[in-house]
């Protein structure tokens, strides 16, 4: 298939590009300059220019995804300082604006599929329960910045007919791997930065960037259509994820702040992946901790 990818240079794009080549599809990026289409440019890629956030790119969308078979949306922006909620704006119009013009491009083109990326952490805290594709979204105000635009994005793509245009949601979970923010964690630990809100019980759903990308090309198939999926590894506590890359890194574990509420806590299931997509994460969540020369 002829795949157009939003988000081509990002770190998932990075990874999924490959794979789409190695499984014999050809690849249209959208690259918002020349010099950051370098780091994607290979046989069977073709580079077109174009900012999902522009009016120009706007207007050129249905022509730019003309003649491509699947539609994936994995354009974000995520802000350096997730604290400040005006640095999430990029990434919410990307959500929101983006899946639209996405969306409206791919039904023009007559695209067999569309996918979109969305995030686990959407999921209300869980506790020490699993949490499937069947739990409904967070809601409350108090994670309105980061939730809100996830939600108004899988509504619009729940709105399409399945049959008009094979959408799917993939929820992936906490990135790691090089280029992530696990390279942040790393370097605080490092530097001895770290500090642990709460107890660190609370748990996490890491999934590898490569693993993300090879679920991308699994729901590539009749079977995912119209549906969403958790894609996750294992489930860690936070506390056990910071501790475990601590003693790789040979440096102390980092402090608890007991002081602090605790964070919400993401178990979350990826079993409807497995079964259905016949996918699974095959990479340690902890393999680009050290580099191999040490």
């Amino acid at each position: 298939m002829q795949v157009f990818v939003a988000g081509a240079t990002g770190v998932l794009g990075r990874a999924l590009i490959p794979r789409l080549l190695q499984q014999g599809h050809t690849v249209r990026a959208l690259v918002r300059s020349p010099e950051r289409g370098q780091q994607i440019r290979a046989p069977g890629v073709e580079l077109v220019s174009g900012d999902l956030l522009t009016e120009a790119t706007a207007q050129q969308l249905p022509t730019l995804v003309r003649g491509c078979n699947a539609v994936v949306h994995i354009a974000t922006a995520i802000p350096r300082n997730p604290t400040e909620a005006s640095a999430w704006e990029p990434t919410t119009r990307l959500r929101t604006e983006g899946t639209r013009l996405l969306l409206e491009a791919a039904r023009a083109a007559e695209a067999r599929y569309y996918i979109q990326q969305s995030i686990a952490i959407a999921y209300p805290d869980g506790g020490e329960r699993w949490l499937d594709e069947t739990t409904p979204l967070d809601r409350s105000p108090q994670r309105a910045t980061v939730c809100k635009p996830v939600i108004t994005m899988e509504e619009m793509v729940q709105a399409v007919d399945p049959a008009e245009l094979g959408w799917c949601i993939l929820r992936g979970g906490s990135f790691v791997g090089r280029g992530t923010a696990q390279d942040t964690l790393v370097a605080r630990l490092r530097e001895g930065q770290l500090v642990v809100i709460c107890d660190g019980s609370n748990f996490i759903s890491p999934i590898h960037v490569a693993d993300m990308a090879t679920a991308i090309i699994a729901a590539l198939q009749p079977a995912a259509v119209g549906r969403i999926f958790n894609i996750v590894s294992t489930p860690v506590r936070y506390g056990e994820y910071v501790d475990h890359i601590a003693a790789l890194l040979r440096v102390p574990p980092p402090p608890r702040d007991l002081s602090m509420p605790c964070p919400p806590s993401f178990r979350c299931s990826n079993e409807a992946a497995r079964s259905v997509l016949g996918w699974q994460p095959v990479h340690d969540i902890y393999e680009d901790v050290v580099p191999a020369q040490q």
